[in-house]
């Protein structure tokens, strides 16, 4: 029988039947809370200890660890240190997989709402009835509106399978937050420039860099751990920082420059620093000559931007404008200017990472020592399915012309288009959420929950209760890294790279 439940009651009937995992047995609950920091090898060896093989899903750097078992039960994570995504250190995150496998507040059962959104009230219900009520609710879209009013809200590698699911189904609408919100400009700006993206972990050989410049980038205040360790490295090795940033950050604080920038005005530094190269000759000339086209289109437009116009803009001073760069070339190409991460800030995103993607063209450092590596990762056979249906219509149908430049659907223009309007023809009708906290991740939250409760059909599936999951029609639990089966993980690495005069490059547009 349904029983209506408040926040609180919504978390606690998803730890229901959960005893088995919450207190993982005599060992845990005697160590856990006071010797969490000990090895194993200092523990009480009471049980069987064992250690196996696994890499970490918190975050797209997938670190490699190893997980030690007493009796069975998961009781400590560490880094593996072969592995150069982590050398043997796991971030927090990383080692809190342990706290999410015994958290009592875990997803365990599929619920199924039994009021209207907006009030938490569901029912356990088993795989089985879940899966119908979903399947029977696709069907019906797919009747009245078509398979392509569905779309998939996704974060995280097991996101994959539900991709596949929907276009097998028709639609091709598949929507990361973070492209929108976090790397969508910086991904955009690198294919333009390179024609390939710079992908996560990003390629950057920080550890072998003499000069790293963060514009946009706060290593040291994130969980990027292999590159937080690297640039440390780089840092111990007598490495020049150059740190763009308002704020005397932790960068900052390791920098031998700090240049505290105007906020918005990062494209009018970085076309400065373009001007200083090519004005002073300062570029690798032989790299760009054979590398790249448009260097004649771009040496005529950056001629007016020197450092005496960036400097009413920027407030960085010109003499320290013409010192930067010249240290910048100095060290090329073994020089960085960090692409970033989270460049979604002012409207010009794309051009402004595109301005950072030039200067290291310039600078001659894609593909070198100390610079960005060209990635090779194990080749594994795809699996061999069906050919997916060709979808009628997707989201850009919603926004003809709107985003030109954008190379995956936008979370905020499916949110948008969900919302009922007098000129479209046709609205979203189905969400599937995987492993994203819609509405804490996607602008102006009360046009998410609007679009929500326009909805046909929601679905969400995570480890965890969360705002997203109280709105959802349907509530699957997701499993930890700790108990997925996979046998590889296939990632790139600076280990995994090719040396720079084995590379057949395609030319850069920095024109």
């Amino acid at each position: 029988m349904a029983k209506k439940l408040n926040r609180r009651d919504f978390i606690k009937i998803s730890g229901a039947g959960a005893g088995t995992l919450a207190v993982g047995g005599k060992f845990y609950s005697s160590y856990a809370s006071d010797k969490s920091t000990f090895y194993p090898s200092d523990i009480n060896k009471e049980g069987k200890i064992e250690k196996t093989p696994t890499y970490c899903e918190i975050c797209f750097w997938k670190c490699a660890g190893w997980t030690y078992t007493v009796d069975g039960e998961p009781w400590k994570v560490v880094g593996n240190a072969n592995d150069p995504h982590c050398s043997g250190r796991f971030c927090p995150r990383g080692t809190g997989g342990i706290g999410a496998y015994y958290d009592s507040d875990r997803l365990k059962t599929p619920l199924i709402r039994t009021e209207k959104r907006g009030k938490q009230v569901f029912r356990e219900a088993t795989w089985e009835e879940a899966f119908d009520y979903i399947a029977e609710k696709m069907k019906e879209i797919e009747k009245e509106h078509g398979p392509e009013c569905i779309a998939l809200f996704t974060h995280g590698s097991g996101g994959s399978y539900f991709k596949n699911l929907l276009r097998a189904f028709g639609s091709n609408n598949v929507a990361a937050p973070s492209y929108a919100q976090c790397r969508g400009p910086r991904e955009e700006a690198y294919v333009i420039t390179y024609g390939e993206g710079i992908g996560s972990p990003e390629r950057t050989d920080l550890e072998n860099a003499k000069c790293i410049v963060l514009i946009g980038s706060h290593l040291g205040e994130n969980m990027h751990n292999g590159q937080v360790q690297e640039f440390t490295e780089a840092i111990a090795n007598g490495a020049s920082v150059i740190t763009v940033d308002p704020r005397f950050s932790t960068a900052a604080s390791k920098s031998k420059y700090w240049l505290p920038i105007k906020p918005a005005t990062d494209t009018a530094l970085l076309l400065a620093w373009i001007n200083v190269l090519i004005e002073e000759k300062l570029y690798d000339k032989d790299y760009v000559a054979k590398n790249t086209i448009g260097f004649e289109q771009l040496k005529q437009h950056v001629k007016d931007f020197t450092p005496e116009w960036a400097y009413p803009i920027t407030t960085i001073k010109p003499h320290i404008i013409r010192e930067t760069a010249r240290e910048m070339a100095k060290n090329a190409p073994s020089t960085i200017i960090h692409p970033g991460r989270h460049v979604t800030w002012y409207g010009d995103d794309t051009q402004r990472v595109r301005a950072g993607a030039i200067l290291n063209a310039l600078l001659g450092s894609w593909g070198r020592r100390g610079g960005f590596y060209i990635p090779e990762k194990a080749k594994l056979p795809k699996m061999k399915i069906p050919k997916y249906p060709t979808p009628k219509r997707d989201w850009r149908d919603a926004f003809p012309d709107k985003y030109p430049m954008a190379g995956l659907a936008l979370a905020s223009g499916i949110c948008d288009a969900t919302i009922p309007t007098p000129d479209k023809d046709c609205s979203f009708k189905g969400w599937f959420a995987y492993g994203t906290n819609l509405p804490l991740t996607i602008p102006q939250p009360q046009k998410t929950i609007e679009a929500i409760q326009n909805l046909d059909l929601m679905v969400a599936i995570d480890i965890l209760p969360a705002e997203v999951t109280g709105w959802a029609d349907v509530v699957l639990p997701e499993c930890t890294y700790l108990e997925r089966y996979d046998d590889l993980r296939v990632s790139p690495s600076n280990v995994t790279c090719r040396p720079y005069d084995s590379i057949d490059f395609k030319p850069s547009r920095i024109g």
